[in-house]
């Protein structure tokens, strides 16, 4: 894993102030980046983009488009061999292209760096993604390739995601995260791969940590056969109640184990109390329905706190 800061030259347009002077005066510095929380049977997940919007609730809006983009910092694999981001008329690329699947657990690709921004609360961030378009070939600008090589365009509604806002506060630096857990957001159906806002968080930099950990070799989790095992996290306290993927009582987080390494990674956790269980059959949990019966392991890491330094488990 590569952990890649994209220094990115952006300008922000402030309209509709209805603020006081005084207020319209703070400022503060932002910055964002993308993660990724893994999904099942795809390789790559490639999401275009064009547009990054906050909105203040003073009324005013920043916004971040094409012409501020580095497009030498767009995921090749993305981009089709002997083909590139297509420009406009003046030269500028159209868009942003990243492969989610490049950027897990703690690693992340930085977009915004060092912005100035008003201080103060902002109501929502929106990022305008791509869901029509291809490339010559006709590979859609966003995509995704599946285990088995095939290509798919991906949907998105109205072609905005739209998630919740943030605060900024004056005269300071805030990091910002946008978590796609993707088990969650990137959903199959009949009518293809659909890109929704659930399961996309935007977390304070300032207030998260990583859940790390491995299944030890002579572990009799699963028994003996981790496969299909799966870190699931849920928000504590739960009565020692814990669902599946849809249902009222689902996991906050989850990630695969690696089957070679028998690690797995889960970044950008908000600081707090969580239970650290395993699931043997995680591959089996649907996450548009709940409901799925799934085979957790007797052990189970209760009540754990999570601060700023991380937390490690062996099963």
């Amino acid at each position: 894993m590569r952990k890649i800061l994209l220094a990115s030259l952006m300008s922000v347009a402030l309209v509709g102030c209805n603020s006081s002077d005084s207020d319209s005066s703070q400022t503060g510095t932002m910055n964002l980046a993308f993660s990724d929380a893994p999904v099942d049977n795809l390789t790559k997940v490639c999401v275009a983009f064009d547009q990054i919007k906050v909105h203040h609730t003073n009324g005013s809006e920043s916004s971040w488009g094409t012409t501020s983009f580095a497009a030498d910092q767009s995921s090749p694999e993305c981009i089709p061999p002997g083909l590139s981001i297509p420009v406009d008329t003046d030269g500028h690329p159209a868009f942003m292209v990243i492969n989610l699947m490049a950027y897990q657990g703690a690693e992340a690709l930085q977009v915004l760096s060092d912005e100035q921004v008003t201080a103060g609360q902002y109501t929502q961030l929106r990022l305008s993604v791509l869901e029509k378009g291809s490339y010559t070939n006709g590979t859609p600008y966003s995509h995704v390739v599946t285990d088995t090589n095939a290509v798919e365009g991906i949907r998105v509604p109205s072609g905005e995601l739209k998630l919740d806002g943030f605060n900024v506060e004056a005269n300071a630096t805030q990091a910002y995260t946008l978590e796609f857990d993707l088990r969650k957001s990137m959903v199959s159906n009949a009518n293809g791969y659909q890109l929704k806002p659930r399961g996309v968080r935007l977390v304070n930099n300032d207030a998260v940590a990583t859940i790390s950990g491995q299944i030890a070799v002579a572990s009799p989790a699963c028994g003996g056969n981790i496969d299909d095992a799966y870190v699931y996290v849920y928000q504590a306290p739960t009565g020692g109640v814990y669902g599946d993927l849809g249902a009222a009582t689902e996991p906050y987080a989850t990630a695969g184990v690696d089957t070679g390494t028998r690690a797995f990674e889960i970044g950008y956790l908000p600081l707090g109390s969580y239970d650290v269980t395993l699931v043997c059959n995680g591959s089996e949990d649907d996450p548009e329905q709940g409901g799925d019966s799934l085979t957790f392991d007797s052990q189970v890491f209760a009540d754990e706190v999570l601060s700023a330094s991380g937390a490690t488990y062996t099963f």
